[in-house]
C-alpha cells in the first residue's frame, strides 16, 4: 500500500509543527502536532489541559508544563487511536 499526502494534507503540514500561539499566552495556546491542532487551556481549577484529536489530559500547573507534555500526550494519543483499528 503506497500512502501520499492529499490536498488538506499538504495544508495541515504545510503550518509550522509544534509552534505555539494563538490564544492569550497564559490561558490557552495552540500548536500543530502531525498537522492536527493540540490546545493547552485552562481548566475550571486554574490547571492546564491538554486536547488532541478528541482526547485530552490534565492538572499541568502552567501552561509551560503543559506545553512540554504535549509530545509525549500526543504520540500516546495517536497509538491509543491504532489499538481501537481491528482487522
Amino acid at each position: 500500500m503506497h500512502i501520499e499526502i492529499d490536498g488538506s494534507g499538504k495544508v495541515n503540514l504545510s503550518v509550522p509543527q509544534q509552534k505555539w500561539g494563538g490564544g492569550t499566552p497564559g490561558v490557552m495556546q495552540q500548536a500543530r502536532f502531525a498537522g492536527q491542532e493540540v490546545m493547552a487551556i485552562t481548566d475550571d481549577a486554574g490547571a492546564f489541559d491538554l486536547h488532541y484529536l478528541g482526547f485530552k489530559t490534565g492538572g499541568f500547573k502552567t501552561i509551560e508544563e503543559a506545553k512540554i507534555a504535549a509530545p509525549e500526550f500526543t504520540r500516546k494519543v495517536l497509538a491509543h487511536m491504532t489499538s481501537l483499528i481491528v482487522n
